[in-house]
């Protein structure tokens, strides 16, 4: 898994990539055994890997039909049905995948997902509760999505939680300059980001879009989500903004802080 971490600067075509490695971590959820699954499911997750979300719909439903007891054929239908917005069905999908595996928190935290999806908030923080007893780090990636636990803006920062959709990128509280070719930071550490384990399973990628403050104190501030993900990867994002050292850029002899925008560009391979 690679991630592609991009820092580019206001009005000018000039961007610095830095190429940085997702470190994996434990293993992946689901089987790919052919002893474990039918053939449909292996058909499945080839049209889910490439976005085709009907067909997948339709090998995993026949996938479980085949095999009843196989819950992750449930949980890729129920995935397949939440790509296509068809999230009645697919909270049913994952429910019969809890009726399953009643302890798998994927599915509690999927199950948590169709519901704030179709509204129902009260249901949603049920499975919030369960997870917060048996799997805190899911637990945290679905209040991300929960209305009523959204962090503010200020709180994001503070807490370094950020929520996974997106916040005001404007208003910095801290004085500073657009980033420009002449105008900008030395980069002297930067962190790699991780994908999570939930968004590994789920097959997610796509792009985080940050603008942060290169403060003069040497320090990252006023980290604003522009586009986030979901399943943890906004906060692996921001986590590896914090952690980037550099020497502040330098206007008329002296330290400034600059402002500019970072993409954190996750892919699975």
């Amino acid at each position: 898994m690679l991630s592609t971490t991009r820092l580019t600067f206001p009005a000018i075509a000039l961007s610095l990539f830095f190429l940085l490695s997702c470190v994996p971590s434990g293993s992946f959820h689901f089987a790919t055994g052919a002893e474990d699954h039918s053939p449909a499911y292996k058909e499945g997750m080839e049209a889910l890997s490439v976005g085709n979300y009907e067909k997948a719909a339709e090998d995993f439903k026949q996938a479980t039909v085949d095999k009843p007891k196989d819950m992750w054929a449930f949980y890729y239908l129920g995935l397949c049905l939440l790509n296509l917005k068809r999230f009645d069905e697919a909270s049913k999908a994952y429910q019969q995948a809890r009726e399953i595996k009643p302890k798998e928190a994927a599915v509690h935290y999927q199950l948590g997902k169709a519901y704030i999806e179709m509204g129902d908030l009260e249901a949603a923080r049920n499975e919030h509760l369960w997870l917060q007893a048996k799997d805190q780090e899911l637990a945290l990636y679905l209040s991300d999505l929960l209305p009523s636990d959204k962090p503010s803006a200020q709180q994001t920062q503070e807490k370094s939680a950020p929520s996974a959709n997106p916040q005001p990128a404007d208003n910095y509280e801290t004085p500073s300059h657009p980033m420009t070719k002449d105008l900008r930071p030395t980069i002297n550490y930067r962190e790699k980001a991780k994908y999570t384990q939930i968004a590994r399973t789920n097959l997610l990628q796509g792009t985080v879009v940050l603008k942060a403050v290169f403060a003069r104190n040497g320090e990252m501030q006023d980290i604003r989500v522009v586009r986030g993900l979901p399943d943890g990867l906004t906060r692996k994002a921001i986590e590896a903004t914090q952690k980037i050292r550099f020497d502040p850029a330098i206007k008329n002899g002296a330290p400034v802080s600059v402002r500019g925008t970072l993409e954190f560009t996750f892919n699975l391979y």
